[in-house]
């Protein structure tokens, strides 16, 4: 047979349980006072930019190029000279995009024909741009230092470097370094 049935039990002897409203969680926040009133500052209608940093021509007399000795020219390459300097400039020459970018960003220095530094072991802050330097320049010369032969990005450059983004006179010169530095660097800043 099977088990024996359960009776129910009558519903005057079960125990009905009420639901008491549960207490409100205490709150352990205290509040805060009130700040002092403050008297907002206008913003100023015309944003104030980077000065640009531009190098002179006494500095430059000494600082590698393209063309002339120590260009940040190394013996890398597998044999085969390295001249960065030229890579590089050779790549911005190019570059449309760049050539209008360092314009708008440096009218006055332009205009000038002065050389303008882009970096000096870290990139310099350009006009009104978020980030450090000109983002379309930055990635313009990394993107050459990239795909470069490793001996050619590990070459010791020391001092300036100046690169002209045309032949012609009071044209745009960019200005790249300091004392000891290796093309690689550009990669990590």
């Amino acid at each position: 047979m099977g088990p024996p049935a359960m009776e129910a039990a009558p519903a005057s002897t079960r125990s009905v349980r009420a639901d008491k409203p549960r207490p409100a969680p205490r709150s352990s926040l205290r509040p805060t006072p009130t700040p002092p009133a403050v008297t907002p500052l206008p913003a100023s209608a015309h944003p104030v930019s980077a000065p640009t940093l531009t190098v002179g021509e006494g500095q430059l007399a000494s600082a590698g190029t393209a063309d002339g000795p120590g260009g940040g020219a190394g013996a890398g390459g597998g044999g085969q000279g390295c001249n960065m300097v030229k890579l590089v400039q050779t790549a911005l020459r190019k570059n449309a995009r760049v050539r209008t970018a360092i314009a708008q960003a440096h009218p006055e220095a332009v205009s000038a024909g002065k050389a303008i530094l882009v970096w000096n072991g870290d990139w310099i802050r350009s006009g009104l741009q978020d980030g450090k330097g000109l983002a379309g320049l930055r990635q313009a010369i990394a993107l050459e230092v990239a795909f470069a032969p490793e001996a050619c990005r590990a070459d010791p450059v020391r001092g300036l470097v100046l690169i002209k983004l045309s032949d012609e006179p009071g044209s745009v010169r960019l200005v790249m370094g300091h004392d000891r530095w290796r093309w690689s660097d550009l990669l990590f800043n």
